[in-house]
């Protein structure tokens, strides 16, 4: 009994990786996926003015089995750990940061828009209304900086600078 009760708690120790310090999930707003689940009836209702009702069920059934893989594609999950910046498949060590700033609506948005480097790594979406500037200090790579739409940019940025500090020790 009390070796089972070992083996339970000790399987909670085992280091998997770096440690995880901030993660973020920006996921689409439901009205996007109220507007994506019209369009689909939309077309199963042509569907079947072309054909019948059960070529229109098919034809809804086959489209909204899409609907998970489509919110998985437009959320936006951004994590900082140990040793890098990571934000969904693209990631970036945190020894090549130079420094990183929050952003506010107004300059969101001229970023994303008018003051548009076209250099800079851009992981936004429409829905996000700030963000965070993270600046790249790196001479082989040619990218500015990374703009990141979030919601909770001030915690982002003092990640950020508290873990590149521990890089830098």
């Amino acid at each position: 009994m009390a070796l089972r009760h070992f083996y339970s708690h000790a399987a909670n120790l085992r280091y998997f990786g770096p440690m995880k310090s901030y993660r973020e999930v920006l996921n689409p707003p439901l009205s996007w996926f109220s507007f994506i689940i019209f369009m689909y009836f939309s077309m199963a209702v042509a569907v079947w003015g072309a054909f019948d009702y059960l070529q229109a069920f098919i034809t809804m059934a086959a489209l909204s089995a899409t609907l998970p893989s489509i919110w998985l594609m437009m959320r936006l999950v951004i994590t900082v750990d140990d040793q890098e910046l990571r934000i969904n498949r693209a990631h970036i060590e945190l020894k090549y940061l130079k420094g990183a700033q929050a952003v506010d609506t107004n300059t969101y948005q001229k970023l994303r828009t008018v003051n548009l480097d076209a250099r800079s790594f851009h992981a936004t979406r429409p829905w996000a209304k700030s963000g965070v500037q993270v600046f790249v200090n790196d001479e082989r790579d040619q990218t500015s900086y990374w703009l990141i739409g979030c919601k909770k940019n001030e915690e982002l940025v003092a990640e950020l600078i508290k873990r590149s500090r521990d890089i830098q020790r």
